[in-house]
């Protein structure tokens, strides 16, 4: 029996689809500085870099296909704030949270951004 969903790991920065003995199969290189995390949902991979080292409006948040190919890079709202956690998806809807705690709702089709909810401690 197949696994419907390859394994995935982050090896050395870079996000890898693992064969079935646990060595490399396929790799995809970080756009600058390393894989820190990723979320595998159908046929989607978010993925989060580590922030620092992207140019200047390049969010650290992007999604793959089962290819390892580029499907979009997310509509930020705040380069300041970058993407430290993806919570989940569902519905649709991709939600991840900022380094400040803010929590960034995006389209999982597209990478639009759909709701941007800055604490209330952040607001004042």
């Amino acid at each position: 029996m197949t696994s419907p969903t390859p394994a995935l790991a982050i090896i050395d920065g870079t996000l890898c689809r693992l064969t079935r003995k646990g060595t490399r199969a396929a790799g995809h290189a970080p756009l600058a500085t390393a894989v820190t995390e990723f979320l595998q949902s159908g046929p989607r991979i978010y993925v989060r870099e580590h922030p620092y080292g992207l140019l200047p409006g390049i969010a650290n948040l992007y999604c793959l296909d089962g290819d390892f190919r580029l499907l979009w890079l997310a509509a930020w709202p705040d380069f300041a704030d970058p993407c430290a956690a993806l919570a989940g998806e569902a519905d649709g809807t991709l939600t991840v949270t900022t380094v400040q705690g803010a929590t960034v709702c995006l389209d999982a089709g597209t990478g639009r951004l759909l709701r941007h909810d800055v604490p209330l401690a952040a607001a004042s």
